[in-house]
C-alpha cells in the first residue's frame, strides 16, 4: 500500500522522534538496619551501592535508606571502622523499596611483634599534633575547623587544602591523592591514633570522631617515629588521623 507524501513523512518524523527518546531507566531503593552480633544499632555506616555511585550512612538508630538505584541485583557495602566490611549483592525491585538487616562484626587490628607506649597526658593534649601543626611539617585540619564546617564526610575537608584531591574509586566510594608527583592510583598510607590502618579510606572515620587530621604528601616531613614503627614512608603520602578524646577541649585553628 502507497501512502500520500505528507503520511509519510509524518510517520518518518515519528520513528525518529521515538528513536531518540532513551529508555527510562526503571529504579528503586533499598532500606534497613545496620546492627553488630549483639543486636545493638551501629550508626555512621557508609552504605554504598557500588556500581550507581550512590552512598548515604546509617543514623543513630543505625538506619539507613539510599533511592534512585537501577532495578537490578546491585552489590552494596557496608564499611564502618573497627567493623570488618561486607558487600551484599541485592535485589532490586523497579518502583519499590528492599528491606533488609545487616550485621557487622568487630574487627581488631594487630601488630605482631610491636608494643606501643602510651603516653597519657601526650594523648590528652594532643602535643606532638600541635608541635607539628606550629612549626608547618605538613597540612592540618583541627577539631575546632571540623566543627565550623560541621561536614558530612571528612573528604569535604580536603577539597580546599592545596595539594590535594579527591578522587571517585572504582567502587564509586570518595578517595584521597595528593597532585605533587604522584600517579591518581597512588594511594596514601593511614595511621590511625598510631596504628596503620590497611584497607582504610578516610570517610571510614565518621567527622564525629575525629579530633586532628595530619597531611604529608611524600616521605618528607613525615613523623620519624612512625617510619621506624612501621619500618616503611610512603611516596604517595602519609594521612595521620587522631580520634576524639573523652574531656579534651576543642583545639584552636
Amino acid at each position: 500500500m502507497r501512502y500520500p507524501p505528507h503520511l509519510t513523512l509524518a510517520i518518518g518524523a515519528l520513528l525518529s522522534i521515538a528513536v531518540a527518546l532513551p529508555a527510562q531507566v526503571r529504579t528503586g531503593a533499598i532500606s534497613g538496619t545496620v546492627h553488630d552480633s549483639a543486636g545493638h544499632p551501629i550508626p555512621f555506616v557508609e552504605v554504598t551501592a557500588i556500581k550507581a555511585a550512590r552512598s548515604v550512612r546509617s543514623d543513630s538508630l543505625g538506619h539507613f535508606l539510599i533511592n534512585d538505584i537501577p532495578a537490578a541485583n546491585s552489590d552494596i557495602s557496608f564499611r564502618r571502622l573497627s567493623f570488618a566490611p561486607v558487600i551484599l549483592l541485592i535485589a532490586v525491585p523497579p518502583e519499590d523499596t528492599t528491606e533488609v538487616e545487616v550485621t557487622l562484626g568487630y574487627v581488631a587490628t594487630q601488630l605482631t611483634g610491636v608494643v606501643v607506649q602510651e603516653h597519657p597526658e601526650q594523648l590528652r593534649t594532643l602535643v606532638a599534633f600541635e608541635s607539628r601543626r606550629v612549626e608547618g611539617l605538613g597540612r592540618f585540619i583541627t577539631r575546632a575547623q571540623i566543627e565550623k564546617r560541621n561536614p558530612l564526610r571528612l573528604t569535604d575537608m580536603l577539597r580546599s587544602i592545596p595539594g590535594t584531591m579527591i578522587i571517585t574509586g572504582d567502587n564509586g566510594r570518595s578517595a584521597v591523592r595528593f597532585t605533587r608527583g604522584t600517579s591518581p592510583r597512588c594511594a596514601p598510607q593511614y595511621i590511625v591514633d598510631g596504628m596503620q590502618a590497611a584497607n582504610f579510606t578516610l570517610d571510614d572515620m565518621p567527622p564525629t570522631d575525629v579530633e586532628g587530621i595530619e597531611l604529608y604528601s611524600g616521605s618528607a616531613g613525615v613523623p620519624p617515629e612512625y617510619n621506624r614503627l612501621f619500618g616503611t614512608s610512603s611516596m604517595c603520602g602519609t594521612v595521620i588521623i587522631w580520634s576524639r578524646i573523652p574531656g579534651h577541649k576543642t583545639a584552636t585553628p
